[in-house]
């Protein structure tokens, strides 16, 4: 699981089976990573993360060595957090290793093929055994549970294997689904007939009925003009739901190249230090496309007034195609969140609470969009979530929820 000292990994991009694409090589030394790209790569002329690290023949160390224990913002988004980094450190424990001995370098070789987008990282180190690809999302979820309890023996395997790269706290997996909702997990090339998810699992302090919550979201987002992936409530064999959403990063067995806005602007997550006008001038600065800067305050507008306030740098991404075209991936992890001490992650003009529709109005202006042009995308995304109650309604969430939620939203009206 540790790699000698000095072991540097290769990076390809793997867009399709046979389809390998030479990146570089990654360094590890006195706690920084140093990058140099393959000469055939920067031939190419392909930028694949085009604010800090053009693709040149020096060597590249990260722009603030000081946020991602010495890792440039690029890989970093390889790297799972909360959840994927639990499993690791409890797997590394028992073979016998401390995890913070651990370098970012190990940790990527872990990640190996499996990890979101087209990035891969060879030597690759299988740190979870190769078995039956059958799941049973009731077994999981409980295995999830017991996890964040405190056991690991019987069950952490299973879990690594469909959860051990994805961002975010809360358990998850990465699965293939068929239309019987019948699913695979450990499976990089899924048979005909299944498509590539990632299915959520309760947390310690969700409620009960989080994933059809979540899924009520979902539906109130596209209703307001978000782009969203495809997303379906998979149905366990006690009947317990599971939100499951569609990988954008995936089209059939062909990969996209993800980069997040946490990444690209070396953004720790775990210090709210974003504004929604950073994420709308990063986005002209990435895809250059006014569309997706409209997207991104849509977005914005749909986070304030739906409440989702853990809105923070890694639930914004960037698709890049083999060609090099960048454009804003779909929405996700769009549900009901307090937020840290009650404020959003990624403020409104440095307001985390309390925005008013003149904020958002002047947020307007820097999407470039005519005061008209944002009144109307506001009062369309205020009507949608003035539906909640239809919404939760379809999604099967609880009365009681249902009622809390509602309470919450009335609060932000604009």
């Amino acid at each position: 699981m540790k790699m000698e000292p000095g072991t540097p990994l290769s990076i390809s991009l793997r867009w399709s089976g046979e389809d390998i694409q030479p990146v570089g090589r990654l360094a590890y030394r006195d706690h920084v990573a140093f990058l140099e790209y393959d000469q055939s790569f920067r031939k190419v002329g392909l930028e694949l993360s085009p604010l800090h690290h053009r693709t040149t023949a020096s060597l590249h160390r990260p722009h603030d060595i000081g946020v991602f224990e010495g890792l440039h913002g690029l890989f970093h988004d390889s790297l799972p957090d909360g959840w994927g980094r639990l499993l690791v450190d409890r797997r590394a424990r028992q073979l016998g290793i401390d995890p913070a001995s651990l370098t970012p370098l190990d940790r990527l070789a872990c990640v190996g093929s499996s990890g979101m987008g087209a990035l891969v990282y060879e030597p690759e180190t299988p740190i979870w055994p190769d078995d039956e690809v059958g799941i049973d999302l009731d077994k999981l979820a409980e295995d999830a549970r017991r996890v964040l309890s405190g056991e690991t023996a019987e069950v952490l395997a299973a879990l690594g294997k469909a959860g051990g790269s994805p961002g975010g706290a809360r358990p998850k997996a990465l699965i293939a689904v068929n239309e019987r909702g019948e699913a695979l997990h450990g499976v990089i090339d899924p048979p005909e007939g299944y498509d590539h998810y990632l299915v959520k699992f309760r947390g310690n302090d969700d409620p009960v009925d989080i994933a059809n919550i979540e899924m009520a979201y979902a539906l109130m987002a596209k209703a307001a003009g978000i782009d969203m992936p495809e997303t379906r409530l998979l149905e366990g064999a006690k009947g317990q739901a599971y939100f499951a959403a569609k990988r954008f990063d995936r089209n059939d067995t062909h990969r996209l190249h993800v980069h997040s806005a946490s990444g690209l602007l070396y953004a720790d997550i775990r210090i709210p230090s974003l504004d929604y006008r950073e994420l709308i001038r990063l986005t002209r600065a990435v895809t250059r496309d006014q569309r997706d800067c409209a997207a991104m305050f849509t977005l914005a507008v749909f986070n304030v007034l739906s409440h989702n306030r853990d809105d923070h740098g890694r639930q914004f991404s960037y698709l890049m195609d083999r060609d090099g075209t960048w454009r804003l991936a779909p929405a996700y992890d769009l549900t009901f969140a307090p937020g840290p001490g009650g404020e959003h992650s990624t403020s409104v003009l440095g307001h985390g609470k309390d925005i008013t529709r003149a904020h958002l109005l002047e947020l307007g202006k820097s999407a470039d969009l005519k005061e008209r042009d944002a009144n109307d995308i506001i009062d369309h995304v205020a009507a949608t979530t003035s539906d909640w109650n239809q919404f939760a309604d379809e999604a099967g969430v609880s009365r009681q929820s249902s009622e809390a939620i509602a309470a919450n939203l009335e609060k932000v009206r604009v």
